[in-house]
């Protein structure tokens, strides 16, 4: 087989930028505010694990393939993949380093996890779309990627709106009654 005809790069790669962002959505935009859903919990964990899976045997494919046809993969690339795979792999560990609701440090781990989660989102992204631009067909993948992106972008968005709209009606419902307490 030739070399030139497994530069593409696996779908599996591309999961951990497909569904990660949906489990990180999935914690941001149904855990408790502007929706509440019960099972978003255990689903979160789905999208992370099927999404950290996959995505691992998709750096493990891209490896074998670079050490085993001698492909050619940039260095910035190389490098951001060890990146992401190292700080995806913390990621994967937080569930059990997560510490009790009543814990005092319980706040410190939610605002490293938040960190960590929203930065790894980002060396994905930009890990894929340099992975791209080393592919032939290049221009397809980054439109395939790019439309997936505006899809989860435009969701991501609606919900962001929804949110902002339920809060300020959930302040201005707060406000009306307190007022409603209060003697001139």
């Amino acid at each position: 087989m030739e070399a030139s005809s497994l530069q593409a790069s696996s779908p599996p790669q591309k999961c951990w930028g497909t569904m990660l962002p949906i489990g990180v959505m999935i914690a941001r935009y149904f855990k408790n505010f502007p929706m509440r859903w019960k099972e978003w919990y255990s689903f979160h964990i789905m999208f992370q694990g099927i999404g950290y899976t996959l995505g691992t045997i998709g750096w493990g494919i891209g490896i074998c393939l670079e050490n085993t046809f001698r492909l050619h993969i940039s260095k910035a690339q190389r490098v951001l993949s060890i990146i992401v795979f190292i700080c995806t792999t913390i990621q994967m560990l937080a569930i059990f380093w997560q510490p009790k609701k009543e814990a005092e440090h319980r706040r410190c781990w939610e605002i490293y996890h938040h960190f960590l989660g929203y930065a790894v989102i980002v060396l994905i992204i930009t890990n894929i779309f340099l992975g791209v631009n080393d592919e032939g067909q290049a221009e397809k993948w980054r439109w395939a990627y790019g439309v997936i992106l505006g899809v989860l972008g435009l969701i991501a968005l609606a919900l962001e709106t929804y949110r902002w709209i339920k809060s300020n009606q959930l302040r201005q419902l707060i406000e009306l009654n307190s007022n409603m307490y209060t003697f001139p």
